[in-house]
């Protein structure tokens, strides 16, 4: 999701402010896409993207597919996530599904493919998550209650603008932490969840990505 797209698309929904089988996942939750919203900024309206296990304002979606095993791969251009019970994972194809997760340096992160334990390894909180889906007149909001979080942070590269990286918003977190080296350049924002006939897909109800990276 690109944020021209947000633009045009999603401003009027703003005036309003674990791991499943594939099937599973089709049918029993809404996948979804986040956008920052935080008016005034430079990441308001922008969209959240999956990139190098991480999440990330100004990169593009990073995904893969193995053509030679897979000859009909989504699109894998678009991030899109599923929430339910308290956690949350990566809406993809590839089996055994790709955890969201957050570090204790506050990163918000996801697992790659075939690695259900990296979460563990990490010291990561997989438990937390709370989708609340959006209205006719409004969209969706994403959070992060693990950990003492009150909220998400995005925060900017060392020329303290693009790209920006999206952190909870836990007590804690350090300057070294972030990609700018500076948390007190990190801005709060609120996760909004676009689904539906507001992601600009075909709204098939796949999944975005065999796999993200």
């Amino acid at each position: 999701m690109h944020s021209s797209f947000v633009l045009t698309s999603l401003l009027p929904f703003l005036s309003s402010a674990n791991l499943l089988p594939l099937e599973s996942r089709q049918s029993a939750l809404n996948p979804f896409s986040l956008i920052a919203g935080r008016s005034g900024s430079p990441i308001h309206l922008s969209a959240i993207n999956a990139n190098g296990e991480s999440f990330w304002i100004g990169k593009n979606t990073a995904s893969y597919c193995p053509t030679e095993e897979v000859t009909d791969c989504p699109a894998g251009i678009y991030t899109e996530l599923l929430a339910g019970d308290g956690g949350a994972s990566m809406y993809a194809e590839v089996p055994g599904g790709q955890i969201v997760y957050v570090l204790p340096t506050g990163a918000l992160s996801f697992t790659l493919a075939h690695a259900e334990g990296q979460p563990e390894e990490n010291n990561g909180t997989t438990t937390g998550f709370a989708f609340t889906p959006g209205t006719a007149n409004a969209l969706g909001v994403f959070r992060f209650s693990g950990l003492g979080s009150t909220g998400f942070l995005a925060c900017p590269a060392k020329n303290g603008t693009t790209p920006w990286q999206i952190f909870a918003k836990i007590e804690g977190i350090k300057d070294i932490n972030v990609p700018g080296g500076n948390v007190s350049a990190c801005l709060g924002f609120i996760a909004f969840a676009a689904s539906g006939g507001e992601l600009g897909t075909e709204n098939d109800g796949l999944p975005g990505a065999w796999q993200y990276e």
